[in-house]
Formats: C-alpha cells, sequence, structure tokens
C-alpha cells in the first residue's frame, strides 16, 4: 500500500522547512483564485517519491491549456522543431505554469547514428499530434494517446481524422481510461509525466513524479503511475514524455517562473534542464467568466 503525504500550497519548490500552509501569492496572479492547486506527494512505500500535481479547474474558464513550440529550423524541410530549454518556453507574461509533453527524436547522420545528447537548436522529428492555435506542427494517424483542446478549451483523449484540435499533444499510452487501468503491473521506474481528467472533463491534471534519484525520489513504472492517476480523481489518464525530460514549472509569489520538481538529468553533479521540443502551458484566459 502506498503512503502519501500531502503538502498543498500555492509556492513549495521542494525545502523541506516549508510546512503546509498556503499562502497567497503576492507580486503575482493568485493561483488558487484562478483555479490552479499545487500538490506536493511524498511516497514512502514501496520505494520513495515527490509527486508534483496540478490540478486545473477548466470550468472556471479563467485560465486555458496553450501549446508552445521552440523554432521550426527548416520551414518544409524534415525536421519540425529545434529543442529549446523550456524556461525560454514558457517565458510569456501570460503563462502561469507548464510541463512537458510530446516524445521526440533526432535525425540520423551520414552513417546511419542519432545524437540523442541533446541540445539547444538541436533540430528534431516531434512523434504524435503536436500544434497550437488550430495549426498542427507535427501530424499522425489516429491514436489513443493523444491529449487535444477544442476551441472551447475542452479536453480530450484520443482524435479522429475529423477532429479540429485548438491545442494538441501526444503521449506514449493511455493508461486510465473510463476509470480502469490499462497497463499491466510491472516494469521499470523512471520519471514520468501524465496528464489527466475527470469524467466530465472539466478537472485537468498534470503529473510529473521525480525519479532516478535514490532514496529521494526513484520514479515510478505505468501501473503505479495509472494508480496515482486514478487516486487523484482522474477518469482518464495519459502517459507522456518521461525521464529527464519530466519537468515541472510554476509562477513563485513574484511572478517568476520556478522550476517545480528535481529533473534527473546531470551534469557535474547539478541538475541541468533538457532542452525540448514544446510543452504545455496553462495561461490566464484574456476574457474570464465572472
Amino acid at each position: 500500500m502506498r503512503i502519501f503525504l500531502s503538502i498543498i500550497t500555492g509556492l513549495l519548490f521542494l525545502s523541506p522547512s516549508l510546512g503546509a500552509t498556503e499562502p497567497k501569492l503576492t507580486g503575482a496572479p493568485d493561483l488558487n483564485e484562478l483555479g490552479i492547486n499545487y500538490t506536493l506527494k511524498e511516497s514512502t512505500d514501496p520505494i520513495p517519491n515527490k509527486i508534483h500535481v496540478l490540478r486545473v479547474d477548466l470550468v472556471l474558464n479563467k485560465v486555458k491549456p496553450a501549446v508552445t513550440l521552440g523554432p521550426d529550423p527548416d520551414g518544409d524541410g524534415p525536421a519540425e522543431v529545434s529543442l529549446t530549454d523550456p524556461r525560454k518556453l514558457a517565458s510569456s507574461p501570460s503563462v502561469l505554469a507548464f510541463i512537458n509533453t510530446n516524445p521526440w527524436d533526432s535525425f540520423p547522420n551520414a552513417q546511419g547514428k542519432k545524437n540523442r545528447n541533446w541540445y539547444s537548436g538541436q533540430p528534431v522529428d516531434i512523434h504524435g499530434l503536436a500544434g497550437t492555435k488550430g495549426k498542427m506542427r507535427s501530424a499522425m494517424a489516429p491514436n489513443n494517446a493523444s491529449v487535444w483542446f477544442d476551441p472551447q478549451g475542452r479536453v480530450h483523449f484520443g482524435h479522429q481524422p475529423d477532429d479540429k484540435p485548438e491545442e494538441a499533444t501526444t503521449g506514449f499510452q493511455l493508461i486510465l481510461s473510463k476509470g480502469k487501468l490499462t497497463v499491466n503491473q510491472g516494469g521499470a521506474r523512471h520519471p514520468r509525466t501524465a496528464i489527466g481528467t475527470d469524467e466530465k472533463g472539466g478537472i485537468l491534471w498534470l503529473v510529473v513524479v521525480d525519479g532516478r534519484q535514490r532514496r529521494y525520489s526513484e520514479g515510478m513504472n505505468m501501473h503505479e503511475l495509472a494508480s496515482l492517476m486514478k487516486e487523484l480523481g482522474c477518469w482518464t489518464a495519459t502517459n507522456m514524455d518521461g525521464g529527464g525530460s519530466s519537468i515541472m514549472g510554476l509562477l513563485d509569489k513574484n511572478g517568476k517562473m520556478k522550476v517545480m520538481n528535481s529533473p534527473s538529468d546531470r551534469s557535474s553533479g547539478r541538475v541541468t534542464i533538457r532542452p525540448l521540443p514544446m510543452i504545455l502551458t496553462i495561461t490566464k484566459s484574456k476574457n474570464p467568466q465572472k
């Protein structure tokens, strides 16, 4: 049985000295008022894990999901995007929070080898449906791993050729469908990112599980991730890209974007932020309903 210790706050950055209070943000939008609630869950059984949860109330119509992609390096060429620091992708003043989304891969060189030592500016191919403002940068055949939003901001899982996404992302696989787990037990544990929603599609959950950090946070397998999403209240959930790509950002009390989790990539023992092709952001609605 998993044991979760939840710390709910509008401003928490992995500091053990912070308590379970929920201070209002100053110098930045009140995220709780906008329907954005951050929770740090600490699991101790069967292994230690730090789980970062953003619960976003879409019914309030005060915020909306929006995809941000890196630049297209070659127009009509084979590359769809250049890898970019996700903090740069999230640098717009309208962005309140973000997580990573689609997987990707590089292109082979003359010897057929791919460079997977990811670096900013690297041209890559996005895997799966990806686009913003109704324009798809990356297309694909119908797939149940897609997570997309219609012009009204409603979330959908899976897509068909006649669907018209406004904002679109894609993960690796659907892990929860109609409240039931769709993955088997066991498997490797890694850092994970997942997106889920309740049965009515009014609540969006964005989840990042830290991993590959012994005795601090070791990651989850697919079954554990799906079980977590169900426990949070999800009816449907998809496993997005994970590993060193898993990242979550949230505005701090000064209105600056802060990375909430502990990404697993390291350089000389220090955390490094992996460049990404795109992110899913939560932005403040221009014309929120009162």
